[in-house]
């Protein structure tokens, strides 16, 4: 059980304990620490699954309290980005971020992929990374843990894992907390909780949180804004101490989200992409690279020019967990049964980022291709169900402690829609330049109507078995050995149905307006794939884009299996009191670990030039070595962490855009690529001085891919792709944040004044073998100055006023470039500068 420690000083109350070394603070008087002011408090983390001090623990981890998520105004989880080094949300395709510790993570949200960085709840995994964007609703503490955690946790995690834990209900007493927030761009949240004590042994806690933002970048092609909130979260948990032995916790979550998508400034790139060669039949133009270019054109304004209809980010969550804990034989035993939720799924991407409705792809535009055709859309639903049983013990006076237990899980995924909507209904045309590429002789004036409209709709069952054990052993005084392994079993099916349009039944669609209007006279024929024969180009725009008739292939159905053991191996060496004395320090360990993580291959869908089936493609498997120390030193006034490692990352799952089957198609498809080295070194720091309370963090990753050739689809046919060239994808290479927080005690109260500096990298955002001949593939490095005013006028009372982004100057967080087949570079913005008030009270 992870608990909520303090600075044993006044400046526990508003210090900002970053906790980059991974300080967890919980609020108390201010009169019952004044004794021991300026003094780190002990930290208390389960990252190894049980009750540990942080700077005891030889894992590397940071970990930030709810005072801490306070003090920096964090409501949502991927604004601890900024607080714990080589931890990024990265922008992608999506809203949704795709979540990478260390460099190992998985930017695509594709179904058929588990994320490479873990996110649990209360001990429950979030299986699905566009549902692991959690508000922080009443959380207790969020933990980072860094590098493989491929021994005692639920899923074998690769990059890492996050623990997200809501505060514990008590029966001291009833406590009533509310919080809002008023800001720039509409901004208006609402935070509401509370503790109930029901008996002596019962107590519940309710909390819920609203969001609502108009959205900080304006989209010139609408009347609205992007990066908008619209979102409710509600969580309950009750404790009972039913007996004197058993505890029972029972814990529930309920989210909603309905909200625009990722903004976009397109950047042009390859004039052979697929989509660049089409002439589009849109209100707001017609070419793909004009379009793109006033998109760019807005980038130094925080705006974008982007369809309305094709980005959108809504799902519902719901997760119920129950979990038990006893003793038994001298050991504590815990039950963690868990039933999630997801429904009222519809996400989707505005893939060439430009007021021309050019691309679409996701689950919403499925929906698009369904609504085309006239037909209902099938209901996408997610569940999942997991238990695991987990027995922790000590022997020989306690110099032996030890974890094992058995976890089981399985998802279903059902009616997973994707699908790609182009043009107008799927209606395009091409021109003179395209059609000498397909070999058809084209007449003046004349263009090729396509139709490019594709879908497909999936089931899925996932399930995952496992055992584990892990053993710590204090050889001596200074000196413990852990060693654990993992047993881990994965079993995938899936059923694939592809969904295309009757192509010669949309020609007689099309024939059927001859003589509706005058500039509709001549016939056309499918010519091959969703080609047809020419028209004229007045007569391509008379065109009303009719229902898309579409075909439902037979399923395509397999299944597959994985195993693996993933072993821990950790020597830690703990300074005796002498070495400490002689030293000057007040803590201090030196750690060596060698680990290995794994993540379960799985089956997609292939469209190759010759056939569609399913295939399989490899589990991800990475060897970790890292050597890291902790110390606390100065009286306990500083604290510093440092981690170095180097990873052997094997068979590197990649999601792919390349053309498919057929000449007008584009695909999504995952591969094995490979072979990468990823180095790197994390630095966390905290120190008291006086009233000044200072936390630093660095993060270096340099990823080099090894090996990394795939074989894909070319405008010149299938072919094999020296890769190993390009940049580690969508991971800077420094990161680093530093806050500084001073603290006034006044006869008015505390005024904390505070200012926060991170800085990221440049960023590599290609995604296929020509995505590392532009220079625009790259995002630049960016970096951000907030502060805040806090005054806690006394202990019910808080008000904070707020800028972010001080400077307003303009930047990237993340994107994708699709350069084969879109033949652009979509970069996400950051946000503008944006100022608002906080105004907390406890009854």
């Amino acid at each position: 059980m992870s608990r909520i420690t303090l600075l044993r000083s006044p400046l526990s109350l508003l210090t900002v304990p970053l906790v980059l070394a991974g300080s967890i603070t919980q609020s108390a008087p201010v009169a019952a620490q004044s004794e021991s002011r300026g003094v780190l408090e002990e930290v208390v983390v389960t990252a190894r699954r049980r009750a540990e001090n942080l700077q005891d623990t030889p894992i590397a981890v940071s970990a930030v309290g709810s005072e801490t998520l306070e003090r920096l105004g964090i409501s949502d989880i991927e604004d601890v980005e900024t607080l714990a080094p080589s931890l990024q949300f990265s922008q992608t395709n999506y809203k949704a971020p795709a979540i990478f510790i260390r460099g190992i993570g998985q930017r695509s949200g594709n179904p058929v992929l588990d994320p490479g960085v873990g996110m649990y709840l209360n001990g429950v995994y979030v299986p699905r990374s566009d549902a692991q964007l959690l508000d922080a609703v009443d959380v207790e503490n969020i933990q980072v843990l860094r590098g493989p955690q491929g021994t005692l946790f639920g899923k074998n995690n690769i990059g890492g894992a996050i623990l997200v834990d809501s505060k514990k209900p008590h029966s001291d007493e009833f406590e009533l907390a509310a919080k809002m927030t008023l800001g720039s761009h509409g901004r208006k949240n609402a935070k509401l909780s509370s503790n109930i004590p029901l008996t002596d042994d019962l107590a519940l806690r309710l909390a819920i949180n609203a969001k609502r933002s108009d959205g900080s970048i304006d989209n010139v092609n609408a009347d609205n804004a992007l990066f908008d909130q619209d979102r409710m979260a509600v969580s309950g948990r009750m404790l009972w101490y039913a007996t004197e032995t058993l505890e029972v916790d029972l814990f529930g979550f309920l989210s909603r989200i309905d909200e625009r998508g990722s903004p976009y400034n397109c950047k042009f790139q390859n004039s052979g992409a697929i989509l660049t060669k089409g002439i589009y039949r849109d209100a707001n133009g017609s070419n793909l690279k004009e379009a793109c270019d006033l998109s760019d054109s807005l980038a130094g304004d925080f705006k974008v020019s982007q369809n309305d209809e094709d980005a959108r980010y809504a799902i519902d969550n719901h997760m119920a967990a129950l979990t038990l804990r006893w003793p038994m034989w001298g050991m504590d035993v815990e039950s963690i049964s868990s039933y999630a939720l997801q429904d009222n799924i519809a996400i989707s991407g505005d893939s060439d980022g430009t007021g021309i409705h050019i691309v679409a792809v996701g689950p919403d535009a499925g929906r698009q291709v369904f609504d085309g055709a006239g037909l209902s859309t099938p209901d996408q639903q997610r569940t999942q169900f997991t238990q695991e049983l987990k027995f922790n013990g000590s022997a020989w006076d306690e110099t032996l402690n030890y974890t094992f237990g058995a976890f089981f899980a399985r998802e279903t995924l059902d009616d997973t829609l994707d699908g790609t909507d182009v043009g107008d209904n799927g209606l395009v045309a091409v021109g003179p330049d395209a059609a000498v590429d397909l070999g058809i002789p084209l007449p003046n004036n004349s263009v090729l109507p396509v139709q490019a409209n594709a879908a497909q709709n999936a089931n899925y069952e996932n399930k995952t078995k496992a055992v584990f054990a892990q053993a710590s052993w204090d050889m001596a005084s200074w000196f413990q050995v852990t060693l654990g392994v993992r047993y881990t079993e994965e079993e995938r099916s899936s059923e694939h149905t592809q969904i295309t349009p009757d192509y010669v039944e949309y020609g007689n669609r099309l024939n059927a307006q001859i003589g509706s209007d005058p500039a509709i006279v001549q016939p056309v024929a499918h010519y091959q794939d969703g080609i047809y024969s020419p028209v004229s180009l007045q007569q391509y725009f008379a065109y009303q884009a009719p229902q898309v008739p579409l075909v439902f292939a037979e399923p395509l159905v397999g299944d597959t299996r994985f195993s693996e053991v993933t072993p821990n191996l950790t020597l830690t060496y703990l300074a005796t009191d002498d070495t400490l004395e002689a030293l000057n320090l007040d803590s201090f360990i030196v750690y060596g670990t060698i680990s290995k993580g794994f993540k379960s291959g799985g089956l997609d869908i292939r469209n190759t030039q010759t056939s569609a089936n399913i295939q399989q493609f490899e589990p991800e498997l990475v060897t970790n070595k890292e050597l890291g120390f902790k110390l606390d030193a100065l009286d306990s006034r500083v604290r510093f962490n440092v981690a170095v490692f180097q990873m052997d990352y094997t068979d590197l799952q990649v999601a792919l855009y390349e053309r498919g089957a057929t000449a007008t198609e584009v695909i999504q498809f995952t591969g094995n690529a490979g072979e990468a080295v990823v180095d790197g070194f994390e630095l966390e720091l905290t120190a008291l001085l006086g009233d000044f309370t200072i936390n630093a963090n660095a993060g270096y990753t340099d990823g080099d891919l090894v090996e990394y050739s795939l074989g894909t689809n070319t405008a010149d046919g299938f072919a094999v792709v020296d890769r190993s060239g390009e940049a580690f994808p969508q991971v800077p290479q420094n990161v680093r944040g530093l806050v500084v927080r001073y603290d006034w005690f006044s006869d008015l109260g505390i005024i904390s004044p505070q200012l926060q500096y991170y800085y990221s990298d440049e960023i590599f955002i290609g995604t296929d073998y020509l995505s590392g001949e532009y220079e625009s593939s790259v995002i630049s490095q960016y970096e951000l100055y907030n502060a805040r005013l806090a005054w806690e006028v006394n202990d019910q009372l808080s008000v904070t006023a707020f800028v972010d982004n001080i400077k307003d100057a303009p930047y990237f967080v993340g994107g994708i470039a699709v350069t084969s087949v879109i033949g652009v570079a979509n970069r996400v913005p950051g946000t503008p500068r944006q100022a608002g008030l906080e105004f907390s009270y406890r009854f």
